[in-house]
């Protein structure tokens, strides 16, 4: 019989799929950096301006200007959007986490008065008892 019983351990089928995706990944960034038979590199933020470019721009204003001040305009509105929607998911949370303390709350005093409840009872019934009991030792059943 095999060290395996049904085949090869959870963990080593993981370490197959975490490396193929890692090279299906690899492989399709690579494809997105290829055009026909020329290879280009990848673009990166650039923190200088304009000018420091081959081919930038030498206009007083620049063709992306517009582009980007809409841009920075979106993100600033989806940021707000984005805040309003986790403000109202946080006081959600904190109406369902309250309303949830209050039901276990009802719940436990509920529970403690029907054990007070019980437990009344429960002294009522022995009560009754001891008394019968008490009852029979004084005046014992006659056998003849």
């Amino acid at each position: 019989m095999g060290r395996w019983h049904r085949g090869p351990s959870r963990l080593l089928w993981f370490i197959v799929g975490a490396a193929t995706a890692t090279w299906w990944i690899k492989r399709k960034d690579a494809d997105r950096r290829i055009f026909g038979h020329c290879k280009r590199p990848p673009i990166q933020a650039s923190s200088g301006p304009a000018s420091d470019h081959p081919g930038a721009f030498s206009g007083s204003r620049s063709p992306f200007s517009d582009w980007e001040k809409r841009q920075d305009w979106q993100w600033e509105q989806e940021k707000e959007h984005l805040a309003k929607i986790s403000r109202q998911a946080t006081d959600a949370m904190a109406d369902l986490t309250e309303s949830t303390l209050e039901s276990v709350l009802s719940t436990a005093e509920a529970l403690k008065a029907k054990l007070a409840e019980h437990r009344a009872q429960r002294e009522k019934q022995q009560k009754l008892i001891e008394e019968q009991l008490e009852e029979q030792r004084r005046n014992p059943p006659r056998l003849v």
